[in-house]
């Protein structure tokens, strides 16, 4: 076993609060750590864009602003400014006994001569697992000497609305939650160092802890590790929590889950992936169809979301849908007729996008959305916003009729594992064609992050036009893909 770092951080920490394993591979076996995949890089860059917006609220606050790994340099500049009695610091660096945190915003008061802390969070509520590592921190500084006023944790206000961002941030005391968990850290962190100096590698079996609070950056090579079978239980649909009961006794094969304790859909899923048998309830999907209306008008948003609220009357993280795709079967041997929109500039597509909504599934017919609910509360919001749009935009809302839940009931494919979402059903049931995996944008996350390239203006021309076309082929290809589902369930 190598040595341990001098200094472990408090992120690495954490891991080890979530797994033992986790942190000792982190540390021991960095050459599987996978490389960090745009989608958390997004996080990484949404965190940090919600910290520097909380440090405008403190404008006399000094950065220290030495790069993440250099501990010592970090140390050192904090000790400077808090001898100097540095009213506002952010990312002051501690260390204690081997462990070291950097505080978001640490401000002091000379009347208690102690300090508030901070805690930026990039989320709408405290969540537990904030008590968890913000009461590491606050550990960890108040055993370096650092004396402690009361903890704040900043996250972010549901109610704030754009342009006004004077409440953007609720600041929630979080001191007497912190006191109660006080006790229990020391005794934590030696189990969690235990671990790590020991010479193997902790035996710790796979459960719920591979994904809470966060997805574990060793699951594939843990789950390798234990041979969890191509298919298993955690390839049948709407297992829930009961899955990690049958993991945690073992069962992972499907010969091995106990069919008297599934119900009575769960037992069609574990039969499927047995036999390969396809499962079609061809009662229920002509009963369901036969409510539809033609013209059918098959619609999918894409929409950009952003923690800093960026549009007129909208919050943290609201949907504000940037693109759509609409496609229209006027029967199901008719020609499809096709409508679209994609904003090209950075500014608030809604205005462009209404009318043409409107526009595109203006009629009579049912509205087709894969997981409505998603639609139906993008046009409500529209709603909102557009009054006196309300009756035309209602009128699509109230169309809207969904295929998602009828083919949970009514259909399933081995192909489909666990997941029923359009990616998964489209390929299973329509062949490979309609894949998305070779796409340059192949999901609703690549789509966020293809938009916010395309208009950003240090984007050339050319990628602009190639970020373009990928968008307005992913989306179109949403609603194409519906198409040739709903055309599929009517045959059936």
């Amino acid at each position: 076993m190598a040595n341990l770092p001098k200094l472990i951080s408090k992120t690495k920490i954490m891991q080890g609060y979530q797994c033992h394993k986790q942190l000792y591979l982190s540390v021991h076996r960095k050459e599987l750590i996978p490389p960090v995949t745009p989608e958390l890089q997004a996080l990484f860059d949404q965190g940090n864009h919600v910290t520097e917006e909380a440090r405008k609220r403190f404008p006399s606050g000094v950065l220290i602003d030495n790069p993440a790994f250099d501990f010592v340099g970090s140390l050192k500049k904090t000790r400077e400014l808090l001898s100097a009695h540095t009213e506002t610091i952010f990312e002051a660096a501690f260390e204690y006994k081997g462990c070291y945190a950097r505080a978001d915003i640490i401000s002091y008061n000379p009347l208690t001569q102690r300090w508030i802390i901070r805690e930026v969070k990039s989320t709408t509520k405290v969540k537990d697992e904030h008590l968890d590592d913000v009461g590491l921190q606050v550990w960890i500084m108040a055993n370096a000497g650092l004396p402690i006023e009361k903890i704040v944790l900043m996250h972010l206000n549901p109610l704030c609305k754009y342009p006004d961002l004077r409440n953007l941030f609720v600041e929630e005391d979080i001191t007497d939650k912190l006191r109660g968990l006080h006790t229990s850290i020391a005794p934590r962190l030696n189990e969690v160092f235990k671990s790590l100096r020991a010479e193997q590698v902790p035996a710790i079996s796979i459960g719920e802890h591979c994904y809470r609070p966060r997805e574990c950056q060793f699951k594939d090579h843990c789950w390798a590790e234990n041979q969890v079978p191509d298919l298993s239980v955690f390839d049948i649909p709407t297992l829930r929590q009961k899955k990690w009961e049958f993991c945690d006794k073992g069962l992972l094969k499907l010969d091995d889950i106990p069919e008297s304790e599934l119900d009575h859909q769960q037992q069609i899923f574990l039969n499927v992936l047995k036999t390969g048998n396809r499962f079609i309830d061809r009662e229920r999907i002509h009963s369901e169809l036969a409510k539809w209306k033609f013209p059918l008008v098959f619609l999918d948003f894409e929409t950009q979301s952003s923690a800093i609220p960026r549009f007129d009357g909208t919050g943290p993280f609201a949907q504000v849908p940037f693109q759509f795709s609409v496609h229209v079967l006027d029967s199901l041997d008719s020609e499809l007729r096709h409508y679209e929109y994609l904003c090209n500039e950075d500014k608030d597509p809604r205005e462009e996008l209404t009318p043409l909504l409107i526009e595109a599934c203006r009629g009579v017919g049912s509205v087709v959305a894969y997981y409505s609910q998603f639609e139906a509360g993008r046009i409500q919001d529209l709603e909102d916003y557009f009054p006196h749009h309300k009756e035309e935009l209602k009128s699509i809302r109230d169309r809207l009729v969904d295929p998602l839940p009828l083919l949970r009931e009514a259909v399933y494919d081995r192909a489909f594992r666990e997941s029923f979402s359009i990616k998964s059903v489209g390929p299973a049931l329509l062949g490979d064609v309609f894949d998305y995996k070779a796409m340059t944008v192949p999901d609703g996350g690549a789509a966020q992050r293809a938009y916010a390239e395309m208009v950003d203006s240090k984007t050339s021309g050319a990628r602009r036009e190639v970020l373009r076309n990928a968008l307005l082929e992913y989306c179109a290809k949403d609603t194409l893909v519906m198409v040739e589902l709903v055309k599929w369930l009517y045959k059936c």
